[in-house]
């Protein structure tokens, strides 16, 4: 008769590497077991935190984007705090900025700790049977999480049947199972609902890019599938056409590079229709603006040279942020007829500017914008739109009696970066921050942590 051995308990103080297969399977089902207990137990503080700062009772109505209406103690001030659902219909409101304190504690941005926060107070109060089973251990948090992030917008008795359908069985579905649970929820609960989506699913049609290391981007298309499909195509006709003209590239390369191309539609089709003579046909394209030390533009040079070895350094450019040099020395070997590069001296950051005024001036605002890439409050980071803001605050003087402002406030020191949001939580709550080296800033939360932010990234002082 076959026997099978039990498996063996793993001694937890042991060292890791000196187990068996059993031993080690052992520890880590005993340390998954640990981490869905601590992501209950973080669910729960997260929950609570929301309660603490609860300023009213659930109302009706759909979600919206979140920002219901302004707190009435402070309805006068432009930009002060106002209330928030994070949850579904019904669900409470919560103080806009007490999310900031907590987001800085997890080490996480601010929209990612108001969806966590949310997240976790939707399946508390209206998901109460995949609450159960987190709690329990017998669902992980971060599933439980993604069909709340799916119930937020529904009604309550539309979350309610989701809630006691995927209860049981969220655990063994992917994530794609339950997006459909929802979705035949909301066709027999909220037919009206189901035919608004279908009608707007076109207008989620778009396409972006998103930067990335290294001196290439990502491009994400939605767009209608016969469409797509001809792109598709094209790019495989060009990709193929460039090789049959001597590109050495893999095809998939070619096919990057006919994204290029058929940014130049005349140079397109002129490849298409007549290849030979291709190279002389020019069109309209963008200027990229690459920003270099005046010592690297000789080393550029010197990179492109045939067998010259690839130039070091680091190049600023324009959306972009930094960039190798080797990766600006690929792009002028490989830029499509009509493309352009240009390259201008880097701002000196190390220079001090100052100005006796609190508007800031051209010079001033570029010298900020090229040394914080993003917003420097806590875990944030966001591009794109910012306010240039006084770290101490700018004093305008007296007008009644007559004392002018102090010179020299809007300066090279006294400048950040802040996103509108936490330029906002900056000004209205008693988050403070100071400068610390050149680079550095230093921020105490209203509960007296303190946080390091360069660009290295954000590190926790306490």
């Amino acid at each position: 008769m076959r026997t099978t051995a039990a498996p063996s308990v793993p001694d937890l103080d042991a060292d890791v590497f000196g187990m068996d297969a059993g031993q080690t399977l052992g520890m880590l089902k005993v340390e998954s077991a640990k981490e869905r207990a601590a992501a209950a137990g973080k669910m729960r503080a997260a929950t609570h935190w929301a309660d603490l700062h609860r300023v009213s009772d659930g109302i009706p109505g759909s979600l919206d984007d979140g920002i219901v209406e302004t707190l009435p103690r402070f309805a006068t001030i432009e930009g002060a705090e106002r209330e928030l659902r994070l949850a579904g219909q019904g669900a409470f409101l919560v103080e806009e900025f007490a999310v900031c304190e907590l987001a800085a504690v997890l080490g996480m941005s601010e929209p990612a700790a108001r969806a966590y926060v949310g997240e976790s107070v939707e399946v508390r109060d209206r998901l109460p049977k995949c609450w159960a089973r987190v709690m329990a251990g017998e669902l992980a948090d971060w599933k439980a999480r993604q069909v709340a992030a799916h119930t937020i917008p529904l009604a309550p008795e539309t979350a309610a049947y989701v809630d006691g359908q995927l209860a049981a069985f969220a655990d063994r579905l992917p994530v794609g199972r339950i997006v459909k649970c929802v979705e035949a929820a909301i066709l027999r609960f909220e037919p009206d609902l189901a035919a608004e989506r279908a009608a707007e699913a076109a207008e989620q049609r778009g396409v972006w890019v998103e930067d990335c290391a290294g001196g290439v981007s990502e491009l994400h298309a939605v767009a209608d599938t016969p469409d797509l499909d001809a792109f598709d195509t094209t790019l495989n006709e060009v990709a193929t056409l460039r090789g049959r003209l001597g590109d050495p590239d893999s095809h998939q390369v070619r096919r990057a590079k006919a994204l290029g191309i058929l940014a130049n539609p005349q140079y397109a089709l002129d490849l298409l229709t007549d290849p030979d003579h291709a190279h002389t046909t020019l069109g309209v394209h963008p200027t990229l603006h690459v920003h270099l030390h005046t010592d690297s533009l000789t080393d550029l040079t010197t990179g492109t040279d045939t067998g010259a070895e690839p130039p070091v350094g680091v190049a600023r450019v324009h959306r972009v942020g930094p960039v190798f040099l080797h990766a600006v020395t690929r792009w002028l070997g490989g830029l499509a007829p009509g493309s352009s590069i240009k390259l201008t001296p880097v701002i000196d950051l190390n220079r001090h500017l100052s100005v006796d005024a609190y508007e800031v001036p051209d010079r001033l605002r570029a010298q900020v914008e090229h040394r914080d890439p993003g917003c420097v409050f806590p875990w944030c980071g966001r591009q794109g739109r910012f306010d240039t803001d006084h770290i101490v605050e700018y004093d305008h003087g007296d007008p009644d009696t007559g004392r002018p402002p102090p010179p020299a406030q809007t300066t090279t020191a006294n400048l950040a970066r802040l996103c509108r949001f936490h330029h906002r939580v900056k000004t209205h709550t008693t988050w403070t921050y100071r400068r610390r080296g050149p680079t550095a800033v230093e921020w105490t939360s209203p509960h007296g942590r303190r946080y390091r932010v360069d660009h290295t990234g954000t590190i926790n002082l306490n």
